[in-house]
């Protein structure tokens, strides 16, 4: 069971483009460096790991990145939870049945109390309680967001290189979130985390709050018709994706908070300085965000 703490706050480290490689090249070995030290001091209640923690390219072998990742995560006590992105497993090297059967390594994996496989990509729910661990506060939802549209040839999808035509959200996703996501008294919130932002994040876009927006929203062609179930629940929510490298920014669109996590691998393009993105979530008001880098003295 998560509880909030006594003072009715509940922390989430998010975690995002780790781009982990094996064999692992000098980049690589900075990222794990700087990690093992964030980890040894962070000071959070969940660990949210938002996909493409590994590489999949060339001669890389992703299970063994995995596996390495794995057990650097069973170093540190605190609870974690997984989703993937569309690097975690392509070129037919490894499935997501396989990197899901791995996770039965994490000693500190969260069991959700909900969940959902459907094509292949896995959904979660998981229940935050308040401190007595008597009452349901808030709801997190991990949902896979696939990799790549499928079909695209019959779709007409023919403009871009196959790997630029990012997946949506299946319908049977969307139906099990709005069955699975309570009102009226279970939870006044609810956060996703997935890995490929919505469709709505170029409208977000315009609008930021704090962050940058460096790079396109590389979102799906194809809108899926989340947010609009998003729009129908009279509860705060909020969603955050990686995926963009260059873009680290909190926004909001039609009361829906759309954000960005921040890339925390070196193996891979990308402007900014590496980190991740905390979240503090609150008894009443709203949540708080920030950004904390791996080049701070102290991680969390």
């Amino acid at each position: 069971m998560l509880k909030c703490r006594e003072d009715g706050t509940f922390t989430i480290a998010q975690f995002t483009d780790l781009h982990l490689g094996y064999p692992a090249n000098e980049e690589t070995e900075r990222t794990y460096q700087e990690l093992t030290a964030c980890l040894a001091t962070m000071d959070a209640d969940l660990l949210v790991l938002t996909g493409d923690q590994v590489w999949c390219y060339g001669e890389y072998q992703p299970e063994k990145a995995y596996q390495r990742l794995i057990n650097l995560l069973n170093t540190c006590p605190i609870p974690v939870t997984v989703t993937y992105g569309n690097h975690d497993s392509e070129h037919g090297k490894i499935s997501r049945a396989q990197l899901r059967a791995m996770e039965n390594c994490l000693v500190n994996r969260v069991m959700p109390e909900n969940e959902q496989v459907v094509r292949n990509r896995k959904s979660e729910s998981i229940d935050i309680y308040d401190a007595t661990g008597e009452r349901i506060v808030k709801q997190l939802f991990i949902i896979d967001s696939g990799d790549y549209i499928e079909n695209q040839a019959s779709l007409g999808l023919k403009d871009k290189n196959a790997d630029n035509y990012y997946a949506y959200l299946y319908p049977e996703q969307i139906t099990w979130f709005n069955q699975t996501c309570k009102e009226n008294g279970k939870g006044e919130e609810a956060l996703i985390f997935l890995h490929i932002p919505l469709v709505e994040y170029n409208e977000a876009s315009k609008q930021l709050i704090t962050g940058e927006c460096r790079e396109e929203i590389c979102c799906s062609e194809i809108n899926s018709g989340f947010f609009a179930a998003l729009l129908e629940k009279n509860i705060r929510k909020s969603v955050f994706c990686g995926h963009d490298h260059d873009n680290n920014f909190i926004a909001e669109w039609l009361g829906v908070g759309l954000n960005y996590g921040l890339i925390g691998g070196y193996n891979v393009y990308g402007e900014f300085d590496r980190g991740y993105r905390r979240i503090i979530l609150h008894k009443e008001k709203n949540l708080e965000t920030s950004l904390v880098y791996y080049s701070a003295e102290k991680c969390g």
